[in-house]
């Protein structure tokens, strides 16, 4: 297995993410980046998500570049250390960096990292939204989920589940705040799509 090819597809996810925030910027002339630095609760989320983003990188670029250090020190998950479910991963990192992508970017100017203060874009209900009301995250969940078949030691355990909590978190901030802005055309749209899928 090429142990730079996880490395690589989160890039080319994170790069894009990248792009689509810059393009929003420039056509509305606000970042769509909105994540907060409080102590609160939705502080202490954006925080966390910085540092469990910021440890994904760092771990998936130590394994590109020093792969067999890593595995020293890191060791290895048996059970998971095949070449069938190496493949299997890094085709859940290509879907669910896809998935991603495509959902960020069918938001249109809806899209945003965080939760604004003022809610001025409309409600996604439609394409990837009409199945799952959270496409993106159910995009970086498998990306995740991904990245531990593909690269099997303890701290792609470690960061998956950590993402995992801290996404569903996200989740419930999120919705307590759709509600509030949305009312009964969010409960409505609660009841015809799921959270995830």
């Amino acid at each position: 297995m090429s142990t730079t090819l996880p490395a690589i597809l989160m890039l080319v996810v994170g790069l894009s993410t990248l792009a689509l925030a810059i393009l929003r910027r420039v056509q509305s002339g606000r970042s769509p980046v909105v994540l907060t630095y409080g102590n609160d609760a939705e502080g202490f989320a954006g925080k966390l998500f910085r540092l469990i983003v910021a440890a994904l990188v760092v771990h998936l670029l130590a394994v590109a570049m020093f792969p067999a250090p890593v595995d020293a020190a890191l060791g290895r998950i048996p059970a998971l250390d095949t070449p069938i479910l190496h493949a299997v991963g890094l085709a859940l990192i290509t879907l669910g960096g896809g998935l991603t992508m495509l959902s960020q970017w069918a938001m249109r100017h809806s899209w945003k990292i965080g939760i604004p203060e003022k809610q001025d874009t409309p409600l996604v209900t439609s394409g990837l939204y009409a199945v799952s009301r959270n496409p993106i995250y159910v995009g970086m969940v498998t990306a995740l989920i991904g990245t531990v078949l593909a690269v099997p030691n303890v701290i792609s355990v470690a960061l998956a589940l950590s993402a995992w909590i801290s996404i569903s978190y996200q989740i419930r901030m999120e919705e307590t705040h759709l509600a509030r802005a949305f009312g009964e055309a969010y409960g409505a749209y609660c009841r015809r799509v799921r959270r995830w899928v």
